[in-house]
């Protein structure tokens, strides 16, 4: 494994402010709208506009635009810290036929419709200027941002990994780094160990405009790892704090969490959880809703019926992020 350097990137910028703006996932509008109170006033109105342009072209089920990242590496212009190659590279067709990307770091289904994209993008002139001017856009609101102060704290904070990186040499230890909520935190071990195994090298991007969270692309030669530029801005502290308050209130309840742990050592169906327990079918109903739009239990069929199960992943890593969220700030 290792890390071909740390630097800033106008096109990661572009990439993660686009997936906020057309991601239909249901953290992307509380994040956009976080964004909007602070480092980028004015994006939320971008909103709409730009969802509809983006259906438009692609008409198809993909979150998010994995595909700007890919784009922007196919024409060498992922590490410019101006978008000025990015928006001649989105403005002519490509004259080699580029290879079908792997795309190891999305998950099987999103596959297909993403390489449909960007084969969109690489023979149709007329979609991949549309393209160009969603994201030039974009751009347009977020580039005196960038220039006023993001593009300093960009470059800080890769100084700061570059620093940082130079002794991180195993996987382990670079999930160890990894900030809350990075997408890579979500992969299983032994998935990442196989990841790095593919693709050893990798580049990482501070990204000013990421909140939380952060980026993971497969580029072909080398993974794309972004992050949060800065994960102790003052805007986060109220952010945290919601985030750490939301995650927990789930199990904030006794009730709740007496069903919880029957479902960890018997899945059961509502019925069963009602008579083992001695509640109510409403209450049980209610508590294993909630549960289940937290991701803490999941219907599955066990003897040819559904039941509920819990899963021990989901509070783990429930438990892991709101425990990463407070301790950064020690």
């Amino acid at each position: 494994m290792h890390c071909v350097g740390a630097a800033a990137s106008s096109a990661a910028e572009l990439a993660w402010i686009l997936d906020l703006l057309v991601q239909t996932a249901r953290y992307a509008e509380p994040a956009l709208d976080e964004l909007d109170r602070t480092l980028l006033p004015g994006v939320m109105a971008l909103r709409p506009k730009v969802m509809d342009r983006f259906a438009s072209l692609f008409k198809d089920e993909l979150r998010g635009c994995p595909e700007l990242l890919i784009t922007a590496a196919m024409g060498g212009c992922l590490g410019d810290q101006e978008p000025r190659r990015l928006f001649g590279w989105l403005s002519t067709l490509p004259k080699k036929t580029p290879v079908e990307p792997e795309l190891l770091t999305e998950r099987g289904p999103s596959r297909r419709p993403l390489r449909r994209r960007l084969a969109l993008l690489d023979t149709d002139i007329r979609v991949r200027r549309a393209y160009r001017n969603i994201v030039a856009g974009v751009w347009e609101l977020a580039g005196p941002a960038w220039q006023r102060r993001g593009r300093g704290v960009a470059a800080r904070a890769s100084a700061d990994w570059n620093r940082r990186l130079k002794s991180t040499t195993t996987t382990s230890a670079l999930m160890h780094v990894m900030p809350p909520r990075h997408p890579l935190t979500r992969w299983e071990q032994p998935d990442v160990g196989a990841l790095f195994r593919r693709r050893p090298n990798f580049a990482l991007v501070p990204v000013y405009f990421c909140m939380s969270g952060g980026q993971v692309a497969d580029l072909g030669d080398h993974l794309h790892i972004g992050v949060p530029a800065s994960a102790l801005e003052p805007a986060r502290r109220t952010r945290d704090a919601a985030f750490v308050a939301d995650r927990l209130r789930n199990l904030a309840e006794p009730t709740r969490v007496h069903i919880l742990i029957h479902l960890m050592s018997a899945p059961s169906g509502v019925m069963d959880v009602t008579r083992a327990l001695g509640m109510t079918q409403p209450t049980v109903s209610e508590h294993v809703r909630v549960l289940a739009a937290a991701g803490l239990v999941r219907r599955v069929r066990r003897g040819g019926r559904p039941v509920y199960a819990a899963s021990t992943q989901s509070l783990e890593r429930l438990l892991e992020d709101a425990r990463a969220t407070l301790v950064r700030w020690g």
